[in-house]
């Protein structure tokens, strides 16, 4: 990986450094590529190959976390570079010109630091895990439920449960409000990328607010931005407009009702998902350590999963933003613990695969670039559209099926491991799942105690002979 990465910053020489609070417009630089998806990184370590190129967004920005008082952002593409001197309140543009398109202004705002642990608050969550359903966030939910495209999108909602039917019932004549002509807006495709972007960055940014004693919503300050940074927050930008849609719907009076469906659904939660057992698992196998574990979600959500992770003060916090689990009577219960555990564990091993991928993403792009052979189009898969995230996808699924084999009889896991294959290749287009998954397996049984850096480089070399 150092050796690409220094190979492309080579070429920063070419275009200079750009520094300055009020950057001037004349001649800004212009980055070029041969591809879609380009990577940017943070002080020459943070690597985050997902960065989309978007000539229609004008500009696309992204907010970058100034921790430190000067950060260093790159971009890097397949055949060129550019690097910044980002502060506090600074905003940067320059052009991105991809091969045969228009170029699409890119702009970099340096943001305070988001993330502020203090030592009580780690004192309070250090080796602990929460299960949550918070009500700002149930809020944004409820937003998504009612607007249309929430109406026939089941991966973002869960639309089989009565609580759905009482939820578009109570909520049916707001569905006018000025908040959801926004919210439609910006969601307007089932299956969407773009808006599911804009979906994942209202959920997820919604956990950072809570309801004061006024009834006022406000940024609670200890995440600031709960979303991924390739998004704006709509709660920011949007906040009068939820307090009203809240007060006008006497929203929180719905959400107090349904405390005790709430607290059953948390129950039934940890009953089928043991999180320190698989904290405790993936953390033998991996080098990365996390300090405390929070899971998030909505009796609303359906199948739309996500995950971030953030760290202050020599503390880490992994956070993931999934769906309800609910037993199915035709499977024991150990098969429904699998069948629970996958949702959050897929999201949870995320903060594991993806940091020991960076160390492999010259072999990934190499091995994963002919992306037809491993992901057909359709079922969300569009999403995928690097071979670092297909690969990744890949790999937290195929991870999971070690954890069974460690944790769960012989008999179950022949019940579940198909079904999961099943779901990867034909809920999912993740075409040769199965036998990908098959090998990992093979690898593993030759020898549990097989360092995950072995399994990286074993998985590698046979995904190059597909």
């Amino acid at each position: 990986m150092k050796t690409v990465f220094k190979s492309a910053l080579g070429l920063v020489l070419t275009l200079g450094l750009v520094t300055g609070h009020a950057q001037k417009k004349k001649e800004l630089p212009v980055l070029h590529s041969n591809v879609e998806t380009i990577t940017y990184v943070l002080n020459n370590t943070d690597r985050n190959p997902g960065w989309r190129i978007s000539p229609d967004l004008k500009p696309d920005r992204l907010e970058v976390e100034c921790k430190q008082k000067v950060m260093k952002v790159a971009f890097v593409t397949d055949v060129d570079s550019v690097s910044f001197q980002v502060k506090a309140g600074d905003t940067l543009q320059f052009y991105v010109l991809q091969k045969g398109r228009e170029k699409a202004l890119t702009e970099i705002v340096g943001t305070p630091k988001n993330v502020n642990f203090t030592k009580k608050y780690i004192k309070a969550h250090k080796g602990k895990s929460t299960v949550e359903i918070p009500e700002v966030h149930e809020l944004a939910n409820v937003l998504v439920a009612l607007s249309t495209v929430g109406q026939q999108d089941s991966n973002m909602v869960d639309m089989t449960t009565p609580y759905y039917k009482e939820v578009m019932a109570y909520f049916a004549p707001y569905k006018n409000h000025p908040i959801m002509q926004v919210v439609n807006r910006h969601i307007t495709k089932p299956f969407d990328n773009d808006s599911y972007w804009y979906y994942y960055a209202l959920k997820m940014n919604a956990c950072a607010y809570v309801f004061d004693k006024k009834g006022h919503i406000r940024n609670e300050g200890i995440i600031r931005k709960m979303g991924f940074n390739n998004q704006a927050d709509p709660m920011a930008a949007n906040l009068a407009l939820v307090e009203d849609f809240a007060r006008k719907s006497n929203f929180r009076a719905f959400y107090q009702k349904h405390q005790p469906y709430y607290g059953s659904l948390l129950q039934t939660y940890r009953s089928l998902n043991p999180m320190e057992q698989m904290q405790t698992w993936l953390e033998a196998k991996f080098p990365t350590k996390y300090g405390s574990y929070r899971v998030t979600f909505s009796p609303l959500v359906g199948g739309a999963h996500s995950t971030q992770r953030f760290e202050d003060n020599g503390f880490g916090q992994t956070v993931m933003f999934v769906c309800r689990a609910e037993p199915v009577a035709q499977y024991n219960a150990k098969v429904n613990e699998m069948l629970a555990s996958r949702v959050v564990f897929t999201e949870i091993d995320h903060n594991f695969v993806n940091p020991m991928s960076d160390t492999y993403i010259r072999q990934i792009n190499e091995v994963f670039s002919d992306r037809e052979k491993w992901a057909a189009e359709g079922n969300g898969t569009s999403a995928y559209g690097s071979p670092y995230t297909v690969f990744n996808e890949y790999m937290t699924w195929a991870v999971y099926s070690l954890y069974c084999l460690d944790t769960f009889s012989a008999e179950d896991n022949a019940t579940f491991l198909p079904l999961m294959e099943r779901q990867m290749e034909k809920g999912r287009s993740f075409i040769k799942f199965g036998a990908f998954n098959q090998k990992l397996l093979a690898l593993y049984k030759e020898n549990p105690s097989r360092s995950i850096e072995d399994l990286y480089t074993q998985m590698l070399a046979w995904s190059k002979t597909q």
